[in-house]
């Protein structure tokens, strides 16, 4: 066991000598996969339990809706967020070549993200759900396609079934005699699947508490506003220090 930890204090040492763009480093990774679950329970609790962040559970629920529930209508509303989740993607891979200004995109995105979600949080109750499905459908596309590594390990921050097979992986390939699999992957992969599992039991229990004490849940969307300013901050001067890529 000591020897492990001496293994894993050095390659952690290693790791850290290591220079990363300010959208790979461990601490904005971490936070953006917070937002991610806490989107997840947001859009299913309050917004027609709908799946906003990825939408394996979107295509599901409508091929119930069609073949048990019989509601041909009510399926055909999971293609809003679908189809602004595709939007979304596309805007990703072309916006960042047009885009040249003296922020980075990715600190631009951070700006973005925190705009919608300031106004999400104040529409009321009875403005349709789609609304909000596909704000956070479109963004989460833009997160998932913009922020796609974490210290160089390629993982997503919005959704977790890639994540822990990846940490299965890692954790199989150390087993079989690459024993820093787990220490330069997994690891971040088990992080980013924790933040995750926070981020949507703490948007479920400030969704409550809102609720419980007279107020509208919507307006538990600004912890992320909350969370995304010190992330672009550090985004922000990071990057004018460092070259970015």
């Amino acid at each position: 066991m000591a020897e492990q930890l001496r293994f894993i204090k050095k390659a952690y040492s290693r790791a850290q000598k290591k220079l990363y763009p300010a959208h790979e480093q461990f601490r904005v990774c971490m936070a953006l996969a917070f937002i991610g679950g806490f989107l997840e329970a947001y859009t299913y609790l309050l917004k027609g339990n709908i799946f906003a962040n990825a939408q394996t559970g979107n295509f599901a629920l409508m091929a119930m809706r069609f073949a048990y529930y019989r509601e041909p209508l009510r399926a055909l509303y999971y293609l809003i967020p679908m189809s602004a989740y595709v939007i979304g993607i596309i805007l990703t891979v072309e916006m960042p070549k047009r885009f040249k200004g003296r922020i980075s995109w990715y600190t631009l995105f951070i700006i973005i993200q925190f705009t919608v979600f300031a106004i999400v949080g104040f529409l009321p109750k009875n403005v349709p759900y789609g609304f909000t499905t596909v704000a956070v459908s479109f963004l989460c596309a833009m997160q998932y396609n913009t922020f796609k590594a974490c210290r160089g390990v390629a993982m997503s921050t919005v959704f977790c079934t890639n994540n822990l097979r990846q940490f299965a992986i890692a954790t199989a390939q150390s087993k079989n005699g690459e024993k820093n699999a787990v220490v330069k992957r997994g690891i971040l992969y088990l992080a980013n699947i924790i933040f995750f599992v926070f981020g949507a039991a703490s948007g479920a229990f400030l969704i409550r508490i809102l609720e419980e004490n007279g107020l509208d849940g919507e307006h538990s969307i600004w912890l992320c506003c909350l969370i995304l300013i010190p992330v672009g901050l550090y985004m922000h001067f990071y990057n004018s220090k460092t070259p970015q890529k």
